[in-house]
């Protein structure tokens, strides 16, 4: 398809990268989609996902087409989160620990970065709650610093850009927003 693409070629490219959102559980990249389609024109192809989005909108749609980790995904709207959570109990239901969470951050914000960097602004240990991520998928391995003993570099996923509906890790809030409370003197 090209620029010329005829209506009714049109409806059906967007029949069928609505049908690839609706069936994937993860977020689809644009190179993917068009490979998927073979259709070399991306433009052609963001244009269906942009008419989807559009028409979704108009409608009062319960479902949307989001941006998020680098790709496109189907994802209900916000007001019907209760419900989802109602149906999938269990399933969406992701608890970390506090030091979890914060070694997440850190990682999230300071990748790529060893395990010692961690602990040295943690003050503590980090093995455990740096396994729980890797095991969750949302931090991984993402090379070694050339330094003595090349250790480790953590950096986030994919799949915490999509658990934290991220479309990347531009949109973590700045540093600044958050500010430590330290005992007075």
């Amino acid at each position: 398809m090209n620029t010329d693409t005829a209506p009714q070629d049109l409806q059906r490219l967007k029949k069928a990268v609505e049908t690839l959102l609706f069936i994937t559980d993860q977020p689809l990249g644009l190179k993917r989609i068009s490979e998927i389609l073979e259709e070399e024109d991306y433009d052609t192809v963001i244009g269906a996902v942009q008419e989807l989005r559009r028409e979704y909108e108009e409608r009062g749609s319960a479902v949307q087409i989001v941006e998020i980790a680098d790709g496109f995904q189907m994802a209900s709207r916000s007001e019907y989160a209760p419900f989802v959570r109602r149906l999938y109990t269990e399933r969406t239901t992701m608890r970390l620990s506090a030091a979890a969470l914060e070694t997440l951050s850190i990682i999230a914000y300071k990748q790529p970065i060893t395990r010692a960097e961690i602990e040295e602004i943690r003050g503590v240990e980090v093995i455990a709650a740096l396994e729980t991520l890797l095991d969750k998928r949302l931090v991984r391995v993402v090379g070694r610093r050339e330094t003595v003993g090349r250790p480790l570099l953590y950096g986030t996923t994919p799949e915490f850009l999509r658990l934290f509906g991220l479309k990347g890790l531009s949109e973590l809030p700045p540093l600044e927003q958050f500010s430590a409370t330290l005992p007075g003197p």
